[in-house]
């Protein structure tokens, strides 16, 4: 059995449901999921304060996981508020739904686009940000915004699926031969938006969660050379 804790970075559960069974549908039979929330921090992530301000309380997410003896953590938002801290803190293999995506879209094509929601300046600033990080922003040919608030894409879908088909046909058009979900939230649009422009689409939480699984499957974690383990010090949080 391989326990996965997904960490939600935000103070509701409004997600958890959806992004469960989108993990649910493609997880392996033995892998159990359990899907968490901040108890401090923000409503929603989509520019580099709420990164910040959610950094410390996913970080002590990351180390109750590690302590409660699960196999591996998951963070649940395509920015990777504390992705590296929290390597760095635990042994456990840790995700990030952002990075994830990247890899996965770079396997099976050259180029890939991003379309992602929230804030259009400074969602996708965060994302550039991290891609420069990953060394994969030579890979991504833009970051465009559904023009849907993380928060209203629960009732906006038809046109979230509008704009994605819109958005993703123009990255089509730039080069990309595969386009990546940037945000968790954006469940439900992806299938019927890929059959209709032939084109694959990576969606966060299948890649986090068959990412995750297939590092424990193999005995493998970040590494301590990378991800050094911080020093014993005092700190107040």
């Amino acid at each position: 059995m391989k326990r996965i804790r997904v960490i939600v970075p935000v103070i509701t559960d409004m997600w958890n449901e959806p992004l469960l069974r989108e993990m649910e549908a493609c997880k392996e039979p033995d892998t159990v999921l359990e899907v968490t929330n901040l108890e401090k921090g923000t409503i929603s992530v989509e520019d580099s304060f709420d990164v910040t301000w959610a950094g410390l309380f996913v970080l002590q997410k990351v180390l109750e996981a590690e302590r409660d003896g699960c196999d591996g953590a998951i963070i649940y938002c395509f920015d990777d508020p504390a992705v590296r801290g929290a390597k760095e803190a635990v042994r456990i293999p840790v995700v990030g739904i952002g990075e994830a995506s990247v890899h996965v879209a770079s396997l099976i094509g050259h180029k890939f686009g991003i379309v992602t929601a929230g804030n259009p300046q400074k969602t996708c600033s965060v994302i550039w940000d991290n891609l420069r990080m990953y060394e994969m922003d030579h890979k991504c040919v833009g970051v465009k915004p559904v023009g849907v608030p993380v928060l209203r894409l629960k009732e906006d879908i038809a046109e979230e699926e509008r704009n994605l088909t819109e958005l993703a046909s123009e990255m089509i058009a730039k080069g990309a031969d595969v386009i990546v979900l940037g945000c968790g939230s954006m469940l439900g649009v992806a299938d019927s938006v890929s059959r209709k422009l032939q084109i694959p689409i990576v969606v966060p939480a299948r890649a986090a969660v068959k990412m995750c699984e297939s590092l424990i499957a193999m005995g493998l974690s970040q590494s301590k050379r990378g991800f050094a383990t911080p020093l014993e010090k005092k700190r107040i949080g």
